[in-house]
């Protein structure tokens, strides 16, 4: 969720502490790895902006991640070009079909947009260096964009690995050597280094993102989904029939194999990582980028001569229809949703009891330094504006990834549940921000019933309960 990037970004502006210990108050878990909160936190600073402009950081946040996905697609379309001879309108299509599928799976302030902009760029690179010319200094390039993948976020390790397979596969010894000695030297120099000035760092992106295994999420919430259905599947059936009756792995120039081989390794890793609970079908957005590469050069022959209803009939040209769907399907959903969001009735009430409860808590929040406030709001709850109070309490608030506890099958070993109870019995947390009705998740035993005994009601406002410690 934005607003756990958005808290890290104010620590890293405020007093640079991007990687606490997740055991200790206020029990922040930054689940990521450095380059995207530091980029957002450098900007903001260039803008002379502090932690508390909050709606400013999710703008920057945003912005960014447009500029990274129109940067994704354009590498897209020039991979197909300069490397597959993809040209014309197909290309032109090419583009605006992975951008579609970019802006709506990485709009959000999260790093997913400069993790796949890193690894689209590295597998251009990649081809680039087994086309022209196996310079090193290309595949230096190659190493620097996977580690800028993987310290974006951490399943850009999917990038290497895939790299280091291809060149195993086509025995070229040399390349495989020196993929893994020169990222070895980069990502051991960049991983101690960034030990060296936070040293919860592997706390936080190991311990973390340890949120189980769960079945019945990855069924529900990416097998299932609509928008999978209508995209994802499609695109893994079509591109697993090409490769198999094409040989696509086996057979062809190096470039036709390097690409094969690195959409079914994007395809293998997401369809692995994402049996993790709180996994999206964002974890597929790069294979379902190169898959569009591999299914335009493979299938598309888009003929001017032939009469229209030729055309239509023309086996290939379902290609052609296929990315106008998706760009129809992905441009439709993502205005729907800006349009429900701007209008939704519960939301623009939520947002005026939000400000009451702004006003409510900084009438007292003098009186109260060096207290907490802790946001009790699940994700079973309808709660959309609920990122913002963390975020304005972001120097007071506790847990303010919350979410990552709920959505774990069991109990992360690193975060600090005995130290949380303590503060909590003990009243050193003031306010506790609660949603009507209770979230069925408890961060300990018996919350609800502490509460009740050691709290008092203040206000009770449109889906939130305000309570005071007594």
């Amino acid at each position: 969720m934005e607003q756990n990037v958005i808290y890290s970004i104010q620590q890293l502006i405020y007093d640079g502490k991007l990687y606490t210990s997740p055991s200790k108050a206020p029990f922040s878990i930054t689940q990521y790895t450095p380059i995207y909160y530091i980029l957002n936190a450098f900007t903001a600073k260039v803008f002379g902006l502090t932690e508390n402009n909050v709606y400013a950081l999710y703008y920057i946040g945003r912005s960014w991640n447009l500029l990274f996905n129109l940067a994704s697609s354009f590498i897209v379309y020039r991979i197909a070009k300069d490397h597959f001879q993809v040209i014309g309108l197909k290309a032109l299509l090419l583009f605006i079909a992975s951008f579609a599928l970019n802006f709506a799976h990485n709009f959000a302030v999260r790093p997913d947009s400069l993790h796949d902009l890193a690894g689209i760029a590295a597998l251009y690179t990649f081809i680039y260096y087994y086309k022209y010319n196996k310079r090193n200094i290309t595949l230096i390039v190659v190493v620097v964009l996977t580690a800028l993948a993987l310290f974006s976020k951490q399943s850009g390790i999917q990038f290497i690995i895939i790299f280091v397979g291809f060149s195993f596969l086509i025995r070229d010894w040399a390349t495989m050597v020196k993929l893994i000695v020169l990222s070895a030297l980069l990502y051991g120099t960049l991983f101690y280094s960034t030990y060296l000035v936070y040293p919860s760092f592997f706390e936080n992106i190991i311990g973390g993102v340890k949120n189980g295994i769960d079945v019945t999420n990855f069924v529900k919430y990416i097998l299932t989904r609509s928008i999978f259905i209508l995209i994802g599947w499609p695109l893994i059936f079509y591109f697993l029939y090409l490769l198999i009756a094409k040989n696509l792995i086996f057979k062809g120039n190096n470039s036709n194999r390097l690409l094969a081989i690195s959409s079914l390794g994007t395809l293998i890793f997401a369809s692995v990582t994402a049996l993790k609970m709180g996994a999206t079908t964002q974890y597929y957005v790069v294979f379902m980028n190169l898959a569009l590469i591999v299914a335009i050069h493979q299938t598309f022959e888009f003929n001017t001569f032939q009469k229209r209803r030729q055309f239509l009939l023309h086996k290939y040209s379902l290609v052609s229809i296929f990315c106008f769907f998706i760009i129809v399907l992905f441009g439709f959903y993502t205005l729907k949703s800006i349009t429900n969001f701007k209008n939704d009735p519960k939301l623009i009430l939520q947002k005026h009891a939000t400000a009451q409860i702004v006003k409510l808590i900084n009438a007292d929040l003098k009186s109260t330094k060096g207290k907490y406030i802790y946001s009790n709001l699940g994700t079973d709850t309808y709660a959309p504006s609920r990122q913002y109070l963390n975020n304005i309490y972001f120097k007071n608030c506790l847990i303010p990834q919350r979410d990552i506890l709920e959505y774990s099958t069991s109990k992360l070993e690193v975060f600090g549940y005995q130290e949380f109870e303590k503060l909590f019995k003990n009243g050193d947390i003031e306010y506790i921000i609660d949603s009507n009705p209770n979230s069925k998740y408890e961060v300990v035993k018996d919350f609800n019933e502490i509460k009740k005994s050691n709290y008092t009601l203040l206000l009770n406002i449109e889906g939130y309960l305000i309570y005071k410690i007594k």
